[in-house]
C-alpha cells in the first residue's frame, strides 16, 4: 500500500490514526531530519543561490566543484574524483565508456541498472565467471566487469569472495558504490581501497551521495585517464552539474558527518546483538540493511506498528523487496523495541 507525506521523512511516521516507527528507505545517517545539518544547506543556497544552470565545461565556473573532487578523491585514495547530478547519471557515464569493441561487459547478479546501457541485458552467473572470461580473452576482448559493492545478499562488500581467485590484471572493474560510500569503510570513504587490493587492469567506482552523504549528487572515482575521457564526453559537458548547497554542507560539516556515523554504527551493533535469529536476514558485515524473503513478516511488523522497505524492485513487475533499514536517527529504545518484536515474529514462524 503507497502512502504519502509532505514532509521530510524521518524515523517517526503517522498516518491513518496510528503511530509507525519508519525502518526504510536509504537515509543511513537520518541527514534529511537533521536540524543543523539542514542549516548548512540553507547557507549553501544563500551563498550559491537555489540552482547552477550550466555546464562543468562552461567558460565560466564555480571553483567548489573541484574543491569537494579534491577532498572526494583523497578521502576514498582514489586518484581521481567527477561529480555528477546523481549517482544514476554517474553509473550511466562511464557505462557508455565500454558501448564500442573490444569491450565486452560482464554484469555479475544484481547489478544496478545504472551501470546498464541496456537495463535489461543478460548477467552472468558467478559459477560462469572464469568461463567467460577465458573465452574473451582467447578473442582478444578486454573483459568489464560491472557489480554492486553492496548487493543486499552479502556476497560482495567487504569481502567480495566471487572476486577471489580470479585474475583481475587483464580486466577492467566497475563498481556501484552507492550503498556503501559514506557509511562503509574507513570513517565512510566506501569500497574503493578494498576493490584495489584485487589489482584489477582499472579500476572505476560511482556512487549517489543521496544515501550514505544525504545530499543530492553523483561522483566516479577513477584513474587520471578514465577521468579525462569522461570530462570530453558530451554526457559530461551537457549534463547538470550537482547540486552546490549540498556540497558546501558536505565540506562545512564534517563533525555532523562523524556523529551521525558513529551512531550509525552503534544502533547496528545494537540491532544485530539484540537479533535472536541473525541468520534469517541477507546483510553485508557493518552495512545497516537486513533483506529477507517472508510477506507474512512484512505484514505482521506493520501490524506491530514497524514500516519497512517493502516493494517491487526495480520495477512493478519484479519480485517485492523487503528490507529492514537501521538508521542515525533511530533512539535505543526504538532499536530495542524492533529486535524483540522480530524475535518473537520469526519465532512463531519456525
Amino acid at each position: 500500500m503507497i502512502q504519502y507525506f509532505n514532509k521530510a521523512i524521518g524515523p517517526y511516521l503517522s498516518f491513518n490514526k496510528k503511530s509507525y516507527l519508519y525502518f526504510g528507505g536509504t537515509s543511513y545517517l537520518s541527514l534529511q531530519t537533521h536540524y543543523r545539518f539542514k542549516r548548512w544547506l540553507l547557507k549553501g543556497i544563500l551563498k550559491y543561490g537555489a540552482h547552477h544552470g550550466a555546464s562543468r565545461q562552461s567558460n565560466i565556473r564555480i571553483s567548489l566543484f573541484e574543491k569537494v573532487e579534491r577532498v572526494l578523491a583523497q578521502k576514498t585514495k582514489a586518484p581521481r574524483a567527477l561529480l555528477s547530478s546523481s549517482g544514476y547519471l554517474a553509473g550511466q557515464m562511464v557505462a557508455k565508456q565500454f558501448l564500442n569493441d573490444p569491450f565486452v561487459p560482464i554484469y555479475l547478479p544484481g547489478t544496478h541498472s545504472a551501470l546498464k546501457i541496456d537495463p535489461k541485458a543478460k548477467e552472468t552467473h558467478y559459477d560462469s565467471i572464469e568461463i567467460k572470461l577465458n573465452e574473451l580473452f582467447s578473442l582478444k576482448k578486454q573483459a568489464v566487469i560491472f557489480l554492486d559493492s553492496i548487493d543486499f545478499k552479502g556476497r560482495h562488500y567487504p569481502e567480495f569472495r566471487p572476486l577471489k581467485g580470479i585474475d583481475l590484471s587483464s580486466c577492467i572493474l566497475v563498481v556501484d558504490d552507492s550503498h556503501a560510500l559514506g557509511i562503509c569503510g574507513l570513517n565512510g570513504a566506501g569500497s574503493y581501497e578494498i576493490l584495489k587490493q584485487l589489482k584489477p587492469r582499472e579500476l572505476i567506482v560511482t556512487a549517489s551521495m543521496g544515501k550514505g552523504m544525504g545530499i543530492s549528487g553523483g561522483v566516479v572515482f577513477c584513474e587520471e585517464h578514465r577521468a579525462n575521457a569522461i570530462t570530453s564526453s558530451a554526457t559530461y559537458g551537457g549534463a547538470s552539474p550537482a547540486a552546490l548547497a549540498g556540497l558546501y554542507a558536505y565540506l562545512e560539516a564534517p563533525e555532523i558527518y562523524q556523529k551521525q556515523l558513529l551512531k550509525l554504527h552503534e544502533n547496528t551493533k545494537r540491532f544485530i546483538k539484540g537479533l535472536d535469529y541473525p541468520e534469517f536476514f541477507d546483510n553485508h558485515l557493518g552495512h545497516p540493511a537486513f533483506g529477507f524473503q517472508s510477506p507474512q513478516l512484512s505484514k505482521e511488523l506493520k501490524e506491530a506498528g514497524f514500516v519497512i522497505t517493502n516493494f517491487p524492485y526495480p520495477t512493478e513487475k519484479d519480485l517485492i523487496m523487503s528490507r529492514i533499514v537501521i538508521s542515525a536517527g533511530h533512539k535505543k529504545k526504538d532499536i530495542e523495541s524492533l529486535y524483540k518484536t522480530l524475535n518473537t515474529l520469526i519465532a512463531s514462524l519456525k
